[in-house]
């Protein structure tokens, strides 16, 4: 009877550490998809989607007109931004207002990426000036064919898609929406739950972003 009684006293230790280890990783995912078990303080500010939506199946181009591989976005959380035809001036202070949020995030902004979703390069608006300063490497063109499959996807009640702001999870789902002129700290707020909640699970590699 002692030595069983000692043989199960062993085991408290490892046990101890599975639930040390184990069960933060674990609350989390089971937090971000059941977000109605947050308390009221921590419920999410966008509009979430649920299931999350696959974005493997829109085929977008980058700067060289080459397919994008959804396999880039891997291991961090995404902010994208989408405009019709040219970045213009009001696109530009969204991009600048998702680059300040990403900055306030402190050392887990490189678990933070950010892309601009345009359509086809060949429509411009009336100012093409701040056009100039998008970073070609954050922006995304969606070609004519695929328009009807990207308004499918990111289709959200109440959040009309020009000038909306998408969170994309590290997996490559679409599973948050932000219509035109959300405040930064409501996706501040937001994110922080989501990289909290996700730390165990989440790299973030750099990938040159800073």
């Amino acid at each position: 009877m002692m030595q069983q009684t000692a043989t199960g006293r062993s085991y408290l230790p490892i046990l101890a550490l599975v639930l040390l280890f184990g069960l933060p990783p674990i609350a989390g995912w089971f937090y971000i998809m059941n977000p109605q078990w947050l308390p009221d303080k921590h419920k999410n500010r966008g509009t979430l989607i649920l299931p999350p939506r696959p974005l493997q199946s829109l085929t977008l181009k980058d700067a060289a007109q080459q397919d994008f591989d959804w396999r880039a976005l891997s291991g961090r959380w995404t902010l994208i931004s989408y405009r019709e035809g040219a970045c213009d001036t009001g696109c530009m202070q969204q991009l600048l207002a998702l680059g300040q949020v990403r900055r306030a995030l402190g050392a887990d902004r490189i678990r933070v990426g950010q892309l601009l979703i345009q359509t086809s390069p060949t429509a411009r608006g009336s100012d093409d000036e701040p056009q100039q300063l998008v970073d070609a490497s954050r922006t995304l063109y969606l070609p004519p064919q695929q328009v009807a499959r990207f308004r499918q996807l990111f289709s959200l009640p109440g959040i009309e898609q020009r000038g909306a702001t998408y969170l994309v999870d590290p997996n490559g789902m679409l599973m948050m929406g932000y219509p035109s002129g959300s405040p930064k700290k409501d996706i501040l707020k937001d994110l922080e739950t989501l990289l909290k909640a996700s730390r165990s699970w989440t790299t973030g590699a750099n990938n040159g972003y800073r």
